[in-house]
């Protein structure tokens, strides 16, 4: 049985202000909603199926997603470094070959 290989770790965040124009209870003055996000990825390479045959590679992954209030809002100052919700996913990818 081969050894086994270290694990390499690939680790990403980025932020994201996303900006929701809608219509609002004045006529003529649209409703605006900031909302600030933080993404943060980690990706690591794991043993596949096809690894003993020299065939595809897996990754394993997280992706954690950050909300965080705008200053805008009223809640805010009760709140302005923590974010008021996180999501966590667990991803999985197969680098495939195509002949």
């Amino acid at each position: 049985s081969p050894a086994l290989q270290p694990q390499s770790v690939f680790v990403a965040s980025e932020h994201i202000k996303q900006v929701t124009f809608g219509t609002g209870s004045t006529v003529g003055v649209p409703r605006q909603v900031g909302t600030n996000y933080g993404l943060f990825w980690t990706w690591k390479q794991t043993l596949g199926d096809d690894d003993a045959t020299g065939g595809g590679v897996m990754m394993t992954g997280n992706l954690l997603v950050a909300a965080y209030l705008d200053p805008q809002d009223a809640l805010y100052f009760k709140e302005p470094s923590e974010p008021v919700v996180v999501y966590a996913h667990q991803l999985t990818a197969q680098k495939m070959v195509v002949a």
